[in-house]
């Protein structure tokens, strides 16, 4: 059976989570964002994570080096997938998504195209392959590691049996409210909540000003594909709503390590460590001490 062939073969190359939507759970995309505009005749969207190592948050978590963690995996990851399907037949597109905002405004590569380009977003496509959630802080989260993955995304016409969609329970949202309390910036809403739904899937988010976040002196940078763009606020779209901030990468800032502090405090994802990952007290650095 392919699927199991190939989420075989993904784990053989390094990669841990695997989750398979079919086109028809991207309906609501408008054309900008959905993969089918990249290759019409796609039937499955195979989405890719890859675990990223908890010490890699360790320096930043202790104030003594500024690191980074990749939001997407390497790109010879989705080319071993996209080879491993086209040796079997079928065609696979690797996606390594560019934040529209990077592109001339109305100006599509093709005359005939979607204008700017198209850009799907990797959050999107895991909540609807049945990979986790969007927390409350907006971030993508699974079950095994938390916001702790980097993300890859394969379009393929091969049909393939989906994964459900995921039904539990990661972010305890107004129960919790780390992030909320642990952005200097007073960036994450808790009041603004919205109710944002991916493929039947609901999700409670709080509103986040990404133009505070693009300000943050406590672990967000933008993205090396991105040191050009600025993000827009321009539509209500709710999948651009969850990657409004595309050019940003949160995953070391003080919000989300405090959702990872207290996902395995917790005990609310499955990857376990001998020592917890808050030892100490966090530091704290305001925008007006920079």
């Amino acid at each position: 059976m392919l699927k199991d062939e190939l989420k075989s073969f993904a784990r053989e190359v390094g990669i841990d989570l695997v989750g398979i939507a079919p086109i028809e759970r991207f309906k609501d995309v408008p054309p900008e964002r959905h993969p089918a505009s990249i290759f019409p005749e796609a039937k499955t969207i195979i989405v890719l994570v890859q675990e990223i190592p908890r010490g890699t948050f360790r320096g930043i978590e202790e104030g003594t080096l500024w690191m980074r963690a990749p939001r997407q995996i390497a790109p010879r990851y989705t080319y071993r997938i996209a080879r491993f399907l086209e040796d079997k037949g079928w065609e696979g597109v690797p996606v390594a998504p560019l934040p529209p905002e990077r592109w001339p405004e109305g100006i599509p590569v093709a005359k005939s195209g979607v204008a700017p380009n198209v850009s799907p977003s990797l959050e999107y496509a895991a909540v609807s392959a049945g990979l986790g959630e969007i927390g409350f802080c907006r971030i993508f989260l699974t079950p095994q590691f938390g916001p702790r993955q980097s993300l890859g995304m394969v379009i393929t016409d091969a049909e393939m049996e989906p994964d459900p969609i995921f039904n539990g329970i990661v972010c305890d949202r107004e129960n919790c409210l780390e992030c909320v309390s642990n952005c200097s910036l007073n960036a994450i809403s808790k009041d603004e909540v919205e109710t944002i739904t991916i493929a039947g899937k609901e999700m409670r988010c709080g509103r986040v000003n990404f133009k505070a976040c693009k300000l943050c002196p406590q672990g967000v940078y933008l993205d090396e594909a991105s040191q050009r763009a600025t993000p827009t606020t321009s539509t209500d779209y709710l999948s651009k709503k969850i990657v409004e901030d595309i050019s940003l990468n949160r995953l070391t800032s003080a919000c989300v390590r405090a959702c990872i502090a207290h996902l395995e405090k917790t005990n609310r994802i499955t990857k376990k460590y001998n020592t917890p990952f808050r030892i100490r007290e966090p530091w704290k650095l305001g925008i007006f001490d920079v």
